[in-house]
């Protein structure tokens, strides 16, 4: 089953194309990325998916149901379609606790049992319950990103977006942050669309990938042609 079906998406701004007639699908439970220099659409297109960027063209299905441009996510969708971007410290607000930043999409959502819901997914994530009372500031920047990615599971997601989740990252903090987004992927059963310039990154994290450059995506990759590293030659 196709959870994402872009169909010839087109986005402009100032009438110069970002994205330029994009088309995949991305199948459930699969680990889908967009690779390419900065500047290429790849985040614009995770943009539209995640109901930021309302102004586009073409056809986009998420879950079997045609998305309209112009028009808010809300409901199902809104839970469904969660995203984690690349520089946690902006995504978190400075004055906010992790408390309050992790419990008010539940409460936005009407969904029950905050505490328990808020210690658990920070324990999923490796951190633990008492840090909820910190603030951003407070923490490293590995453990900003693993709040950032505790709070997008918090809705239990079934398409999670990742825009460069660990480019802003030390080396070593990287290996750490992927292997925790793919232990929880295979945990949760949830489909990732990955943004990354990194062919590495691209290499661990995915079954497929697609090549894009000023706004066009040029190939397609499956998993043995990533396993060869046919895409670090784009």
């Amino acid at each position: 089953m196709s959870i994402v079906n872009l169909d010839a998406l087109q986005v402009n701004f100032a009438g110069k194309k970002a994205v330029s007639a994009a088309s995949f699908t991305v199948e459930a439970g699969e680990t889908f990325s967009l690779i390419g220099a900065s500047g290429c659409g790849k985040s614009t297109i995770l943009r539209v998916l995640a109901g930021i960027q309302r102004e586009w063209q073409g056809r986009v299905d998420l879950f079997g149901s045609a998305i309209t441009p112009g028009k808010r996510f809300s409901g199902e969708l809104r839970r469904n379609v969660q995203m984690v971007f690349q520089d946690p410290y902006a995504s978190l607000h400075p004055n906010h606790t992790l408390w309050r930043t992790l419990a008010e999409p539940l409460k936005i959502h009407g969904i029950g049992d905050i505490l328990q819901r808020v210690n658990t997914a920070l324990e999923q994530v490796g951190l633990p319950a008492d840090a909820a009372q910190r603030y951003p500031h407070q923490l490293s920047g590995g453990q900003r990103q693993r709040v950032a990615i505790a709070r997008a599971l918090l809705l239990r997601p079934q398409l999670l977006l990742l825009d460069e989740p660990t480019s802003a990252l030390d080396m070593s903090v990287q290996a750490e942050i992927l292997n925790l987004l793919n232990r929880l992927k295979q945990e949760h059963g949830m489909t990732y669309l990955l943004v990354s310039h990194d062919a590495d990154v691209i290499a661990h994290m995915s079954d497929r990938a697609a090549f894009m450059a000023e706004g066009v995506i040029q190939r397609y990759f499956d998993r043995e042609a990533l396993v060869q590293g046919e895409h670090r030659m784009s």
